[in-house]
């Protein structure tokens, strides 16, 4: 008699994964992850809208203050995206290991490592430069609360002074008014000072019509605080119903000003202005019509 040979159960078969199922998760995994933090910004920026709208007088340097908490915001946005996407990459790489097909695990593995590096390289890269725009925009931050605490210490002189002023599509820096006149001050920090604290590597040149930093030449800023000033006179020109004659005035916080020609507007160091609006010469205002630039410029700056 022949001996049946008992029958053996196939060994049970894992689930596999397709070989490209595990870059196609990453891959949703990252869009979802952009949708989602792209919408907790817009919701974020809606509510910084309707509360700044809410906000009276304005402080100075407001604008770039709260330019400085969007970009950390996102910066926490773009790192805890990253870790999310870390984690999404681990599951899905281990799964993948444990459950593909052993031919597919390579070609998979190369798959989901190319996404990966692609989305990590991205947010790095990003990450990097959200930080470098944070440090300037707190370095210009720094430079415009310098000019505004200069400028308010001539409060005390008579002078009325206000910050981040909206003038039609723009804002101007800072407002000075008193019997010598209204003068518009445009803030500039230029490049970042060398480190080595010498005289010479500090120092802006100025010919009344360009800045010349020690490494790059401005010749834009000169002509924005002129054009600002001009848009001013005009803006309070319709308000009050009279000329009124605005003169431009730059600070640059950091630097020391060596003028080449006395021609063009004031460029100062917040250290001098003080001086400058001591003995510039006045272009005196009437009584009523410096009242009525006053009560314009109040509700304007509220």
């Amino acid at each position: 008699m022949h001996s049946i040979a008992p029958e053996v159960e196939d060994p049970v078969q894992m689930p596999s994964f397709p070989t490209v199922l595990p870059a196609a998760v990453l891959l949703i995994g990252a869009c979802l992850l952009v949708v989602f933090y792209r919408e907790i910004r817009r919701r974020r920026h809606g509510a910084e809208n309707r509360r700044h709208a809410s906000e009276g007088a304005r402080a100075p340097g407001q604008a770039l203050l709260a330019e400085i908490d969007r970009t950390h915001q996102e910066i926490g946005d773009f790192s805890s995206g990253s870790f999310a996407f870390l984690a999404l990459f681990v599951g899905v790489v281990a799964a993948a290991a444990v459950l593909g097909e052993p031919l597919s695990r390579r070609p998979s593995a190369l798959l989901s490592g190319a996404v990966g590096v692609v989305f990590f390289g991205i947010a790095v890269t990003r990450l990097i430069r959200l930080t470098g725009a944070r440090q300037e925009l707190r370095r210009r931050y720094n430079g415009r609360i310098e000019v505004a605490r200069a400028l308010d210490a001539l409060e005390s002189e008579g002078y009325r002074i206000y910050h981040e002023l909206p003038c039609g599509n723009f804002r101007i820096h800072h407002v000075v008014v008193g019997e010598r006149g209204v003068f518009a001050i445009e803030t500039t920090v230029g490049a970042k000072p060398p480190g080595s604290g010498r005289f010479e590597e500090a120092t802006v040149a100025y010919n009344g019509h360009v800045l010349f930093f020690p490494r790059w030449t401005d010749d834009q800023t000169i002509r924005r605080a002129e054009e600002r000033a001009q848009l001013l006179s005009e803006w309070l020109e319709r308000a009050v119903g009279e000329g009124v004659a605005v003169r431009a005035v730059v600070a640059v916080p950091g630097w020391y000003v060596k003028r080449t020609t006395p021609e063009g507007i004031p460029v100062v160091h917040p250290g001098q202005v003080a001086s400058l609006f001591r003995h510039i010469k006045p272009r005196p205002l009437s009584g009523d019509l410096l009242n009525r630039i006053v009560s314009h410029l109040d509700r304007a700056s509220r």
